[in-house]
């Protein structure tokens, strides 16, 4: 077995740094070419995507960055400084896919999503989704028709 140089470990470190932006990169692309709302864990590809724009055109279903979440069009708009995305009142402009913690749970953000399996945290706890839901409007803990309980 070859011994390892610091050389060869930081070029192993390197290709696997590119090899994770490419995974994301190519996540983000496949998402943002969809033009369908984006997969409840699109999150996961939150360094994919282009910071939100005041003032740009930005059609149904194209996808941002804002506020350290994946955002998306529900409708095309305009964007303005005085109604950014997830604010009150924006619900049906603005759709929201945070990104998952190291342990792959969610938080639970108002106006995100949920599929089947996916783990959201509720506080302290973290639920189930049992069946999908678009938008989550409500906590986990409050839709119990949707989530459990994780053990």
């Amino acid at each position: 077995m070859p011994i390892r140089t610091k050389d060869a470990a930081r070029a192993w470190r390197a290709n696997e740094d590119r090899r994770e932006a490419e995974y994301i990169a190519a996540g983000a692309a496949q998402a943002q070419a969809a033009k369908a709302a984006p997969i409840a864990t699109v999150g996961m590809f939150i360094d994919g995507f282009a910071p939100w724009e005041v003032g740009k055109a930005y059609k149904q279903y194209d996808l941002f960055l804002y506020n350290g979440m994946v955002g998306f069009c529900r409708q095309a708009v305009t964007s303005a400084a005085h109604q950014p995305p997830f604010s009150t009142g924006m619900e049906a402009i603005y759709g929201v896919r945070p990104a998952p913690d190291d342990n792959g749970v969610y938080p639970y953000v108002y106006n995100m999503a949920a599929s089947v399996g996916m783990r959201v945290r509720d506080g302290d706890n973290v639920y189930v989704c049992t069946r999908y839901i678009d938008p989550l409007l409500y906590p986990p803990s409050q839709v119990a028709a949707h989530f459990v309980l994780e053990n």
